[in-house]
């Protein structure tokens, strides 16, 4: 299948395409212990660095100082080699409530709707986010600022921003993975979606 310019590798029950060397996959298996690793040293990051979603209008300006001598130096974050474009359909849990997402990337930024059940007032909610595409050593890192109710600028009041990582590992295998601005952490599904056009 060709998707302008990219190239699409079926393999077993993996799916990627790829596009300015980005690759996504289309399901995932179960986290192993390297990939659980992994997400922990991005939370890390993110906690360690001081970046907060909430002020996401600074979020460039918050980048971290990349040139650390610490030989523990967790997460670098800086900006992308290649921007990211396409839309994807991503699907995750925390605590059993499931999270279904349509993200939308258009360069290094982009923008996310998010549906789930909110237990606490027994109804769905929709929140619309805006995400920044980052690099780290483990992979690309969507970061979710500004969680705010759909077509309008009011913030909710209890949507923790999403963080993404993505990465390929050396083997071929997929991570895919979030943990949102309270460190509530999951796997993650994701699917493209191919426009009509």
């Amino acid at each position: 299948m060709d998707l302008g310019g990219s190239k699409t590798f079926d393999t077993d029950k993996r799916i990627f395409q790829t596009s300015s060397n980005t690759l996504l996959a289309k399901s995932l298996t179960l986290p192993t212990f390297k990939q659980t690793a992994s997400i922990a040293i991005l939370v890390a990051g993110i906690g360690l660095f001081g970046i907060k979603s909430a002020n996401g209008r600074n979020i460039l300006a918050q980048t971290p100082n990349t040139s650390q001598s610490s030989s523990y130096a967790i997460a670098q974050l800086v900006d992308a080699n290649s921007p990211l474009y396409g839309s994807w359909s991503l699907r995750y849990s925390i605590d059993g409530v499931v999270y279904q997402s349509v993200l939308v990337m258009k360069g290094y930024s982009g923008m996310m709707r998010t549906r789930y059940f909110d237990s606490t007032i027994n109804r769905r909610q929709v929140v619309d986010q805006e995400i920044s595409l980052k690099s780290s050593p483990q992979g690309l890192v969507l970061l979710g600022y500004n969680p705010v109710y759909p077509e309008t600028s009011r913030r909710h009041p209890t949507y923790a921003a999403d963080n993404f990582l993505f990465s390929v590992e050396p083997d071929g295998s997929v991570i895919a993975y979030t943990c949102d601005d309270l460190q509530q952490c999951s796997a993650v599904d994701v699917e493209s979606i191919v426009s009509q056009s």
